[in-house]
């Protein structure tokens, strides 16, 4: 016969409505009662009714991360925030977002409609939909924003200094002798993308080198979008000398087509990447990249999450982890 919550008050001394305080976590509970609940929990290996926890305080127990597509930040993401997940005793619901797709919006909608979720963090693109933010805002579903589109209206947000991060690498590859520099720029409605932009341009600036819109690609954020644009800058008729992949994706991308032209790296063309997720230290050479703190943006942003679904107070609304340059053999000062 499993153990039910009447044995553990029987056996702890207290009342059933104190050992569900105690498993919910709730006030009004002294220490050492607390510390006594817990003790025979253990003992008798007590497992609540999750179903009926969830009925009776009105919670899913269910938290969404809301992605637009797969990849190597996407993978690090879900690799992170299960891990929160489960500390945090909360399931975790990986949804996809499309906003062309009247599919998506339709799922997503019975999610927050039907109180299936308790609270919600967004991922670039996905906070550039007004549907989406419109629909979020009306339902007053607690919400966080990774590195978004507009970070205004109170909203919080985690986001790093990519804005520095790339005028950082850029400064570097121009300390190295490198004045036409490759730009493949990713995704215009990233914030993160528009932030390298800036950042890239600000450093050029700085050196009292022009901007050449030859040399800056729209690409996409994967391989063959760093295969192509690469392709494209080495049929200048004059190619760059370095090449600033704001992905890692579009990095290994970058390499393979610079291989295949036989275009030795670094010795011909310097490679650097933003992102440090995966690939640049897993291909030869390994990429000098801007590491992008994946897991400490994750890990914030989950954590403010549960404290506003548990309505507690926030500590700050608004967290940018800093970036920091990690040194590989991609980088050489121009011959």
């Amino acid at each position: 016969m499993s153990v039910t919550i009447r044995d553990v008050a029987k056996k702890a001394g207290c009342s059933i409505k104190t050992v569900s305080r105690v498993v919910n976590q709730e006030a009004h509970v002294t220490p050492d009662l607390r510390d006594r609940v817990l003790a025979v929990i253990d003992e008798l290996g007590y497992v609540p009714n999750i179903s009926a926890r969830r009925l009776v305080q009105n919670r899913s127990y269910m938290i969404c991360i809301l992605l637009h597509a797969s990849g190597v930040f996407q993978s690090s993401l879900i690799s992170k925030v299960l891990d929160l997940g489960y500390e945090g005793n909360y399931d975790i619901l990986i949804q996809t977002y499309y906003p062309a797709f009247s599919r998506s919006q339709s799922k997503i909608a019975s999610l927050i409609n039907e109180r299936r979720i308790d609270g919600l963090v967004t991922t670039p693109p996905c906070d550039s939909d007004p549907y989406l933010i419109n629909m979020i805002q009306q339902s007053k579903l607690p919400h966080v924003h990774i590195a978004p589109i507009n970070p205004t209206g109170g909203t919080p947000y985690v986001s790093a200094e990519d804005y520095t991060g790339a005028y950082q690498m850029t400064e570097r590859l121009i300390g190295l002798g490198h004045y036409r520099i490759g730009l493949l720029m990713g995704l215009r409605n990233h914030r993160t993308s528009l932030d390298r932009l800036y950042g890239f341009r600000a450093a050029l600036e700085r050196n009292d080198l022009a901007f050449n819109e030859q040399l800056a690609i729209d690409s996409e954020n994967n391989f063959p979008g760093g295969y192509n644009a690469t392709k494209i800058l080495m049929g200048l008729k004059q190619p760059p000398s370095a090449i600033f992949a704001l992905s890692d994706e579009a990095a290994a991308g970058a390499l393979f087509a610079l291989n295949e032209l036989g275009i030795k790296v670094p010795h011909q063309v310097s490679l650097v990447s933003f992102g440090d997720m995966g690939f640049s230290h897993q291909i030869w050479p390994g990429i000098t990249a801007v590491k992008y703190p994946v897991e400490q943006i994750v890990e914030q942003s989950v954590e403010m999450l549960i404290k506003l679904v548990e309505d507690r107070p926030l500590d700050v609304k608004q967290m940018i982890f800093p970036t920091t340059i990690i040194e590989r053999g991609s980088t050489a000062r121009k011959e």
